[in-house]
């Protein structure tokens, strides 16, 4: 089931897993990109499929392409606002991402991780399980190097920068979605 607002875009192409009951909620101006895979752990094991498995994503996040998040029943998958996750990132069950983040390309984090506000995992960067990573850091490497950010932004500044970016896409997004002989 998916509850997003009306001022978010969900890809008609975004892939729910359909054996399991998941609630995808979307916040205002948010945007999931086509080919985002949302389903359970390949390992999980469940007997109670009549509890549902919980993605909320915040306002003004946005998922691209090819993305999996994977879910588990009695762990839900929280994304804050501001958040900005690259192609090909795997987020497993039971994460949370704080708000004004970027997740870069093909990262990994692990299960039950916890990411704090305005950190920027690398593309490729791998987190393991149940690692907090602390405000303000940056994430690098396969073994999941935490170094201090030393560049500063506001939150004003980065909800600006992010803001501007949703709002290019949520014009371009519906045309994304069209068939190609539609597209003008």
């Amino acid at each position: 089931m998916i509850d997003a607002k009306p001022t978010s875009f969900i890809s008609e192409h975004v892939v729910l897993d359909a054996t399991q009951n998941i609630i995808l909620k979307v916040g205002d101006h948010s945007i999931v990109h086509p080919r985002v895979r949302i389903g359970t752990q390949p390992t999980s094991r469940s007997n109670d499929s009549e509890k549902p498995s919980l993605v909320e994503i915040g306002d003004y996040t946005i998922i691209s392409d090819r993305c999996s998040i994977e879910v588990a029943q009695i762990s839900p998958v929280v994304i804050g606002n501001y958040t900005y996750i690259d192609p090909g990132a795997r987020v497993e069950a039971g994460v949370t991402v704080g708000d004004f983040c970027i997740l870069g390309a093909g990262c990994v984090i692990g299960r039950k991780s916890r990411i704090g506000n305005s950190c920027r995992i690398a593309a490729g960067a791998k987190i393991g399980t149940s690692t907090i990573i602390p405000p303000r850091s940056v994430v690098v490497g396969d073994a999941g190097e935490i170094q201090d950010a030393g560049e500063d932004m506001s939150d004003e500044q980065q909800k600006r920068e992010m803001k501007m970016h949703v709002d290019f896409l949520m014009r371009v997004m519906p045309l994304y979605n069209k068939p190609r002989q539609d597209r003008k």
